[in-house]
């Protein structure tokens, strides 16, 4: 096994960044609204991608006017569950990513706003088990994304220095969590080339996708 000093930990977020979750999202959002008699997603929708299925789930309630958000949470789980149930497909060069990390000599964790039933379900169907050290998910943290717990928990877990650390992120959300807890973040996707030259809502390092990324080229912050 290879080792660079460079970075002890390599953390990936999942939804996004490993697997193209964006639509199967979208048409549980929309089967949820359905389910409250609602027949279509509105055109001022919220943005709720990317910001943790507990705040996602409170947008919904307050653009819509529902009053029982733990109900609204515990019938999107419902809908999101049945729209999955045969898997979802990783990102392009995703896979890779992973087990180049591994390669590395990093120890790898998978760090979700999700819970840990569908962490689990990803790493049983991914067949990168044995790639992750730790597992952080919603059920894990007080304090969810942008905070830096869950990427701080993740670090705490593998006993490593967070400075030593690198985050794979593809939102907002996610590089400001991983810039809180003073950590190197590598954002992947639109959002990241988006906001690649904002030093406070942007990552350290932006890609278009894992295809061809190489993991010895990113520099520590």
């Amino acid at each position: 096994m290879m080792i660079n000093p460079k970075f002890t930990a390599a953390f990936f977020d999942l939804d996004g960044t490993l697997v193209d979750t964006g639509p199967p999202h979208r048409q549980a959002e929309l089967q949820t609204l359905n389910a409250y008699g609602i027949p279509e997603i509105a055109p001022d929708h919220p943005i709720t991608f990317g910001k943790g299925v507990i705040p996602g789930v409170q947008l919904v309630a307050e653009h819509y006017g529902i009053e029982d958000q733990e109900a609204l949470l515990a019938e999107y789980v419902k809908q999101w569950h049945l729209v999955t149930a045969n898997g979802i497909e990783m990102l392009p060069g995703a896979k890779d990513a992973v087990t180049s990390a591994v390669v590395y000599g990093a120890s790898v964790g998978l760090v979700t706003s999700g819970d840990s039933k569908y962490a689990n379900a990803f790493i049983e169907k991914s067949g990168l088990a044995e790639s992750f050290s730790t597992v952080v998910t919603l059920d894990d943290v007080t304090n969810m994304k942008p905070h830096p717990e869950p990427y701080l928990t993740a670090a705490e877990n593998l006993d490593v220095q967070p400075a030593h650390c690198l985050v794979f992120e593809d939102s907002e959300t996610g590089f400001r969590s991983a810039r809180a807890a003073v950590m190197t973040s590598v954002g992947v996707g639109a959002v990241a080339i988006e906001l690649s030259e904002s030093e406070e809502r942007g990552p350290d390092m932006a890609i278009q996708s894992f295809v061809g990324f190489d993991i010895w080229g990113v520099r520590p912050r």
